[in-house]
C-alpha cells in the first residue's frame, strides 16, 4: 500500500538521492498527516465538547498542534529544496532538522498546556458524559495515527529525514495518549473519581517527554556529530582498496543535511612515485566516493618514505611505545631527519575523540620511552584528537 501510494504521487520515486523524489516525499508525507489531522480536530474538540472530556478536548488540541508541526515540515522541505546560492553555499538541508526542533517545542508547549488543564479539573472538577460516539471518534483516532505513524517513519527512513521520524515518533505519542483517554471516558461508568484529569496528566507528561527527546535527536545534528562508525569504516575499507593508499588519518565529516555531507581526509601516498600519477589516482578516489557514498571528498596527500628500511623500523617502535600508553592511540605523519649530534623523530600522535588525558603527559612518557630506546633520537611532536 505504501509503494502504491508514494508511486502514485511521486515520480521516480525510487530514486530517494534526486532532491526533487526528497521533496516529493516530504510533501505527500505533510499533505495526508495535515488532512488527517484536521479530521481529528474537529471531532475530537465537539465530542470533546460534548461529553466534558478534558482529555478528549487535550486530544483535539494536540491534533491542532500536529497540524502546525505537519505544516512547518511542509515549508521546511520546500525550504531545504532550494539549490546553494551565495549566502549558503552548502545548500539549506539543515531546515530540515530546524523543522524537526520546531515541532519539539510545540509538542512540548502542548503537554504543559494539557498539564495546566488537567490540574485545574482535579480541583474544579466538571462532570464528564459518556458518548459512544466519542468511543467511536477515539478508536478511530488511533487507527488513523497508527497510520500516520506508520506512513511518516517508512518516508522518513526511505529519505534520511530527521523531520519525518520526529513526525512519526509524534503520532505513536498520540496512540498512547488517544488510547488513554479513550480508557478515562470508560471509567466514569465506574467512578465519580477524577481518572479523566488525572490520565490526562500523565499524557501531558509523556508528551512533555517526547517533546525533549525529539528536541535532543535534532540537536546534534546542528552542533556537529560525529559520523557512524560503521559508514566511517566502509568508507576507509573502500579506500585502503586503491594500491595508491598506503593509509589514511584525519577523517573529518560535515552534515548540512540528508544527501549534503562533505568529507576531508589525508592520505598517506609514496614520496618516490610519481606526482603526476598519484595526484590522477587521488582524483579517481574522490569522484569514486562521490558515486559510491554521496559524499563530496577532499583528499590531502601525506608522502612517506616506504623505502627507507630504518625510517619503517623506528616508525613502529614509535608506534609500539604510543600503543602501549593507551592502545586506542596511534601515530601518523612519521619523519625522521638526522644530524651530527642527535636525530629528530617528527610525527603526530592521534588520540580518540573522547580522551582527555594532558597532553604534556602523554609527551612526557613517550619521551621518556623513546630517550630510553636511544639517547640520541629527540621527539618532535603534535597531539592531537580524531574527528570520529
Amino acid at each position: 500500500m505504501f509503494d502504491f501510494i508514494v508511486k502514485l504521487f511521486i515520480k521516480n520515486y525510487k530514486d530517494t538521492e534526486d532532491p526533487s523524489v526528497r521533496t516529493g516525499y516530504g510533501f505527500l508525507a505533510s499533505v495526508l498527516s495535515i488532512i488527517l489531522n484536521g479530521v481529528l480536530v474537529f471531532f475530537k474538540i465537539l465530542f470533546g465538547t460534548i461529553t466534558g472530556s478534558v482529555a478528549i478536548t487535550a486530544d483535539g488540541f494536540n491534533n491542532l498542534s500536529d497540524m502546525g508541526s505537519n505544516l512547518a515540515t511542509l515549508f521546511g522541505f520546500k525550504l531545504a529544496s532550494k539549490h546553494p546560492d551565495a549566502e549558503h553555499p552548502y545548500g539549506h538541508g539543515r531546515v530540515e532538522y530546524i523543522v524537526g526542533m520546531i515541532i519539539s517545542f510545540l509538542i512540548i508547549y502542548v503537554g504543559f498546556s494539557t498539564l495546566k488543564e488537567s490540574v485545574s479539573k482535579i480541583l474544579d472538577p466538571d462532570p464528564v458524559t459518556f458518548s459512544v460516539g466519542a468511543v467511536v471518534v477515539l478508536a478511530f483516532s488511533i487507527l488513523i495515527k497508527l497510520y500516520m505513524s506508520y506512513f511518516n517513519k517508512k518516508c522518513g527512513e526511505r529519505i534520511n529525514s530527521e523531520a519525518l521520524i520526529a513526525a512519526a515518533q509524534d503520532s505513536r505519542n498520540d496512540v498512547i495518549s488517544t488510547s488513554a483517554t479513550l480508557i478515562s471516558l470508560f471509567a466514569v461508568l465506574f467512578t465519580n473519581f477524577p481518572v479523566d484529569s488525572i490520565i490526562g496528566i500523565f499524557v501531558s507528561l509523556f508528551v512533555i517527554k517526547s517533546g525533549i527527546d525529539i528536541f535532543k535527536s535534532t540537536m546534534d545534528p546542528l552542533l556537529g556529530m560525529s559520523p557512524d562508525k560503521n559508514l566511517v569504516k566502509q568508507i576507509s575499507d573502500f579506500i585502503k582498496k586503491y594500491p595508491v593508499v598506503i593509509g589514511i588519518h584525519d577523517l573529518m565529516m560535515h552534515d548540512y543535511g540528508p544527501g549534503r555531507r562533505f568529507m576531508t581526509l589525508h592520505v598517506e601516498v609514496d614520496s618516490r612515485g610519481d606526482i603526476m600519477s598519484i595526484h590522477d589516482q587521488i582524483d579517481v578516489i574522490e569522484r569514486d566516493v562521490l558515486k559510491e557514498f554521496g559524499i563530496l571528498t577532499t583528499i590531502h596527500m601525506d608522502p612517506i618514505d616506504t623505502r627507507d628500511e630504518k625510517v619503517n623500523a623506528m616508525r613502529e617502535v614509535v608506534r609500539n611505545i604510543v600503543k602501549s600508553i593507551n592502545t586506542d592511540y596511534d601515530i601518523h605523519d612519521f619523519r625522521m631527519v638526522s644530524g651530527p649530534t642527535h636525530t629528530n623523530l617528527i610525527f603526530d600522535v592521534l588520540l580518540p575523540a573522547g580522551d582527555t588525558t594532558d597532553h604534556s603527559l602523554i609527551k612526557r612518557q613517550i619521551e621518556k620511552r623513546v630517550s630510553e630506546y636511544d639517547s640520541s633520537y629527540n621527539c618532535v611532536m603534535e597531539v592531537e584528537h580524531s574527528f570520529i
